[in-house]
C-alpha cells in the first residue's frame, strides 16, 4: 500500500469517527432537550391538577357548610310553623269571641 492510500484510509476513519461522535453528541442533546421539555410539561400538569384538587376540596367544604345551614334552617322553619299554628289557633279564638259579642 502506498502512503497516499494509507493517508486516505486514516482520514476516512477519522472522519467517520468524528461524524459518529458528533451524531451521538447531537442526539444526546436532543434527548436532554426533550426530557427537559417533558419535565416542564409534567410540572405544569401537576400544578394544574393540584389547583383542581384544592378547588374540589374547597367546594366540598362549602357544600358541607351549606348542608349544616340548611339543617339549621329546617329546624327553625319547624319552630316557626308551630308558632304560626298556635297563632292561628289564638286568632280563631279571638274571631269566635268577637262574632259572639256581635250577636249579643
Amino acid at each position: 500500500m502506498t502512503i497516499e492510500i494509507s493517508t486516505a484510509i486514516i482520514i476516512s476513519v477519522l472522519s467517520l469517527g468524528f461524524s459518529v461522535f458528533m451524531g451521538l453528541k447531537s442526539n444526546k442533546r436532543t434527548d436532554n432537550t426533550e426530557l427537559e421539555e417533558r419535565v416542564r410539561e409534567n410540572t405544569r400538569i401537576n400544578m394544574k391538577l393540584d389547583a383542581i384538587s384544592n378547588n374540589t376540596t374547597e367546594i366540598k367544604n362549602e357544600v358541607s357548610e351549606m348542608r349544616k345551614e340548611i339543617n339549621s334552617h329546617d329546624n327553625r322553619i319547624i319552630k316557626v310553623e308551630e308558632s304560626v299554628k298556635s297563632a292561628h289557633h289564638r286568632i280563631d279564638g279571638i274571631e269566635t269571641r268577637l262574632n259572639d259579642e256581635k250577636e249579643v
